[in-house]
């Protein structure tokens, strides 16, 4: 297991989550880019290409290949063989959970996640990862009744954007009402290296970690999952 858990900030925010994902590719392959979750009205596809462009590129990674919605509906397991790594992106948290099951996307995606590939999840994207998404705060538009996400971090759910205001009450609220016990907070410049074995901080801010308490966890700062 090889994740990149971003709390939803970009550019300056994400840049050393960002380079640390970067350094983890193998930059002779493309990148896959899955920006299912954004609000295509405001954000179209070719928006988001050259947003993850711009952004990656300078950190070496040339080649990167957008799925929509229709390519997770018809692509096989087979087909994400040739990435070097994948990023979801962030949005509609429940749209994204909603699309991904539907589709059967997210058994391929587990699958491929224990091969150890690396896989970077923004906001929504880093949500869906956790074991449950009722941390996120987004507008259950698309009615889903079923919030488990891949939980794939060790029985962990992650809140995104903490440190705004709004989020931070959202973050208590959500504890209580969904009786949340494992999580991790994530401020927009703070995200997470998670393998196996290992849980690290890496950003600007802290991390907190909760257990019925908020526990600030700095930037390097290890947890053990062992």
């Amino acid at each position: 297991m090889n994740l990149f858990l971003s709390g939803g900030g970009s550019g300056k925010k994400s840049i050393l989550l960002d380079r640390k994902f970067a350094e983890s590719l193998d930059k002779s392959k493309p990148l896959l880019y899955i920006p299912i979750a954004i609000d295509k009205k405001k954000h179209p596809y070719d928006d988001c290409l050259k947003w993850i462009s711009n952004t990656f590129n300078p950190l070496g990674i040339k080649k990167i290949e957008l799925w929509t919605e229709k390519d997770i509906l018809i692509k096989q397991e087979s087909d994400l063989q040739k990435f070097c790594g994948i990023y979801i992106g962030g949005g509609n948290t429940y749209y994204l959970l909603k699309e991904l099951k539907n589709s059967g996307f997210i058994d391929k995606l587990k699958k491929i996640i224990k091969t150890g590939i690396s896989v970077y999840g923004g906001s929504a994207g880093a949500i869906i990862l956790g074991k449950t998404i009722q941390t996120t705060s987004d507008k259950n538009n698309v009615k889903i009744k079923d919030f488990s996400g891949l939980d794939v971090i060790k029985g962990y759910s992650i809140f995104c954007h903490y440190g705004k205001p709004e989020e931070s009450k959202w973050v208590d609220y959500s504890i209580k009402k969904n009786n949340i016990n494992k999580a991790i907070a994530l401020p927009e410049d703070c995200g997470l290296y998670v393998t196996d074995k290992k849980i690290e901080v890496v950003g600007f801010s802290s991390a907190y970690i909760t257990n019925k308490k908020m526990k600030e966890i700095k930037p390097g700062t290890i947890i053990d999952l062992n």
